[in-house]
């Protein structure tokens, strides 16, 4: 894994580590389905989903189909977004160092927008998973 440059602003730091605790991961691209430990990753996750009236939310393997589908596309959006966070964090560190420019301002706002869409995909795709979670 490649260190990740730190950032001139110490919220965004401490956010990383905060993220980290929810399954951010730095990433210099998208992993390979077989390069992800779903189970894993979902075992993380998965307490997400607890409620009150639902306190205990099945591992990986004892989801339906249909469900087990909607939890690994839950993971593959929370993913996505941490590329789309690194991407952002990358073109920021880039704003400081090299001054504000017109591009790297654009380029920057181009990967916030990305950032933000996948983190209302990654809403989403979990709010369809607690659908199927406990329908029944």
């Amino acid at each position: 894994m490649v260190p990740v440059q730190e950032l001139p602003n110490r919220l965004l730091i401490d956010g990383r580590a905060v993220l980290a605790r929810y399954g951010y991961r730095h990433m210099e691209a998208m992993p390979d389905a077989g390069a992800v430990d779903w189970a894993a990753l979902w075992d993380q996750l998965r307490g997400d989903f607890a409620t009150h009236d639902h306190p205990t939310v099945p591992l990986l393997g004892a989801l339906s189909g249909e469900a087990a589908a909607a939890a690994r596309a839950y993971m593959v959006c929370g993913l996505d977004a941490d590329l789309k966070l690194d991407r952002c964090e990358a073109l920021h560190v880039r704003l400081f160092g090299e001054g504000i420019a017109t591009d790297l301002v654009e380029n920057y706002a181009v990967a916030r927008d990305a950032y933000e869409d996948a983190v209302e995909a990654f809403g989403a795709a979990g709010a369809r998973l607690t659908r199927l979670l406990f329908s029944h």
